[in-house]
Parts: C-alpha cells; sequence; structure tokens
C-alpha cells in the first residue's frame, strides 16, 4: 500500500467516493430486501387458509444469517429473485465488507473492476424494486386498467442504484485519464 503522503487529493477524493457508492448501494439492496418483509409479517397474525403463517416459519427458518434468510424468502417463497440474483446479492455483500472493512485498501480498487459486479446487481436491484412496487401499488384496484406497463415500473431505490452505477462508469473514464 502507498504512503498516504504519496496519494493526489483527486485519488483520495476517488476511493472514498467509490467506497461510499459501494456501502450505498449495498444499503438501497437491503432496504428492498429485508424492510418490506420485516414490514410485512410485523404484528400480524394470519388466518387459516393463508399461505403465510409467520415470520419464524416463513422466513427466519431458512438460514441463520438474516440475510441470507431474506433472500431464500423472496427466492423460493416468493419467486422475486432467482439463484443467480441470490448469488449475485452475496456478492455485493462480500465486497461491501471489503470495502468497510478494509478501507485503507479499498482506497486503490480500480472502479471498473466491479463494474460488472454492479452491472448483476442492477438486474437483481431492478427485480426487488418491481416487484416491491407492484407490492405496494400494483394490487390496487385503483391502478389497475391504467395503462401502467407493470415490466418497467420501479421505485426510488432502483432509480438511486442507477445513478450510482452511472457515477461509477463516470469515475472509471475519468481515472482511465490518468492511468
Amino acid at each position: 500500500m502507498n504512503r498516504v503522503d504519496d496519494w493526489s487529493e483527486s485519488e483520495l477524493t476517488q476511493g472514498l467516493t467509490y467506497a461510499g457508492f459501494i456501502l450505498l448501494a449495498f444499503e438501497l439492496v437491503t432496504s428492498l430486501v429485508v424492510c418490506p418483509i420485516k414490514a410485512f409479517y410485523a404484528d400480524t397474525s394470519f388466518g387459516e387458509g393463508m399461505p403465510f403463517r409467520s415470520y419464524e416459519d416463513d422466513v427466519s427458518y431458512r438460514d441463520k444469517s438474516e440475510l441470507q434468510a431474506f433472500l431464500l424468502y423472496l427466492r423460493d417463497f416468493m419467486e422475486a429473485l432467482d439463484s443467480e440474483d441470490v448469488l449475485t446479492i452475496q456478492a455485493l455483500r462480500r465486497h461491501r465488507n471489503e470495502v468497510a472493512h478494509e478501507l485503507p485498501k479499498a482506497l486503490h480498487i480500480k472502479p471498473n473492476s466491479h463494474l460488472p459486479l454492479l452491472e448483476k446487481v442492477d438486474k437483481a436491484q431492478f427485480k426487488l424494486s418491481n416487484y416491491r412496487t407492484y407490492m405496494e401499488v400494483g394490487t390496487d384496484p385503483a391502478f389497475r386498467g391504467k395503462g401502467i406497463d407493470w415490466d418497467t415500473v420501479h421505485g426510488q431505490e432502483y432509480a438511486m442504484f442507477r445513478k450510482i452505477i452511472e457515477s461509477v462508469r463516470v469515475m472509471d473514464l475519468n481515472v482511465s485519464k490518468y492511468i
């Protein structure tokens, strides 16, 4: 690792910016995975014949890792994600942990080296956002027959995630000028 004294201001700014993007990207994904499911099961009892039983019976038994249990629930029970999406989110989690827990090393990461991961996460993030938006709005009869293309609808989390990917691409172009 180079000494901090050897870093230019732009290199340090870029490294910290990239780290922030990765931390935010992971938080956006987990906000679509964890929060809605917890809210759905909070203080709720389901009646006889319902496909849902309880948080413990439907979600938490799937894995000791809470995030993994939620991902498996979304894949196996709700069919909102597929196995590739789950693996992609796990890879983002590992990268996020690497960045968060080894920040000095992460400051030297080349943004383009992880752009393929972010592009895969984009696909999973869109699916989550589309699913979440439909569950929150699309199931309301007031929105049926209104000409809404439910295959393209997404929420604010996804819009923010797209902004992150575009920012990393721009950052990479700016870095390439100096390499």
